[in-house]
């Protein structure tokens, strides 16, 4: 099944990646993945299918990838 998402969440995770990239060159998985779904809650989209999305996104920069949650 395909998933739509809107240019407004694609552009968001866009601009996240070359945000995380530039501040600090490794981009991390569910950290991103959970700031852009809070973002774009009204969407209501899957944190598992932003998150495979993010994946794929940053791969096409070759970027560095963190898979480790943040405790708070």
């Amino acid at each position: 099944m395909k998933i739509i998402l809107s240019q407004q969440l694609l552009d968001d995770l866009t601009q996240s990646v070359r945000t995380a990239l530039a501040m600090h060159g490794i981009v991390n998985i569910p950290v991103l993945a959970e700031e852009i779904r809070k973002r774009n809650e009204t969407e209501n989209v899957a944190l598992e299918d932003i998150t495979a999305l993010l994946m794929a996104h940053a791969q096409t920069h070759s970027a560095a990838m963190e898979f480790d949650r943040q405790m708070n």
